[in-house]
């Protein structure tokens, strides 16, 4: 991560903010792909790796946090580049978010790894997380690349998230009333749909913060 290096130019500091910002996106991106291999094949070591990564982008996201505060109190930036910043705050604390996500379902993932589920349901949980991954590699390429257009694209993507959301809930009522075994885990596979739906989430607010960024106007109230 950045630190404070005397003498370092301002451009220096911003670029090597930019480049932590990349890292952690890099680690987001991972831990949802090995979310969806968790979910097409249990494995203790990979479970174990989302904890571990989840931890470290935690890490990451409060140093760098840290370094963006100190940045604005030493360099005072102004207008564009102060926007930048603080957007770059809020950016970071929906990545933070993420990583808890991930985790969250890697254990909803291991509480269920013995049970029969259907296979419908695991092929639209993995394509759930597959679109996510996509949509999140869009929202961090968006913030740091100022694209408007792609920005609001993020929003009409999620409508996927929700219609496969919804079609699993339907799915797994069904399956519920017709296979009784199935009824304790329906919890746990419920949890772990809307944790993904929530990754989504968290991308569409990183595309909403790109657009207030660049046209001063928040998404849906003053568009």
């Amino acid at each position: 991560m950045s630190e404070k290096t005397p003498g370092i130019s301002f451009q220096n500091r911003m670029d090597n903010i930019v480049e932590d910002y990349r890292e952690l996106g890099n680690l987001a991106i991972r831990l949802n792909g090995d979310v969806v291999k968790l979910l097409e094949n249990y494995d203790e070591s990979v479970h174990k790796s989302i904890s571990t990564g989840s931890n470290t982008l935690d890490i990451k996201t409060i140093n760098l946090e840290r370094v963006c505060i100190r940045f604005m109190a030493t360099e005072q930036p102004l207008a564009k580049d102060l926007l930048f910043i603080e957007s770059m705050l809020r950016v970071i604390s929906h990545i933070k978010r993420v990583g808890h996500l991930c985790a969250k379902i890697a254990d909803s993932i291991r509480n269920i790894r013995e049970v029969p589920i259907p296979e419908k349901i695991l092929n639209q949980l993995a394509l759930m997380g597959e679109y996510i991954g996509v949509m999140l590699k869009k929202s961090f390429s968006v913030f740091i690349n100022h694209d408007l257009d792609k920005a609001r694209e993020l929003d009409s993507d999620d409508d996927k998230i929700d219609e496969l959301y919804d079609s699993i809930l339907n799915e797994v009522t069904s399956t519920m009333i017709n296979d009784a075994e199935f009824a304790p885990y329906i919890i746990d596979t419920i949890f772990l749909a809307r944790y993904m739906e929530r990754i989504a989430d968290k991308a569409v607010s990183i595309g909403s913060r790109t657009i207030f960024m660049i046209t001063l106007k928040r998404p849906g109230i003053d568009e």
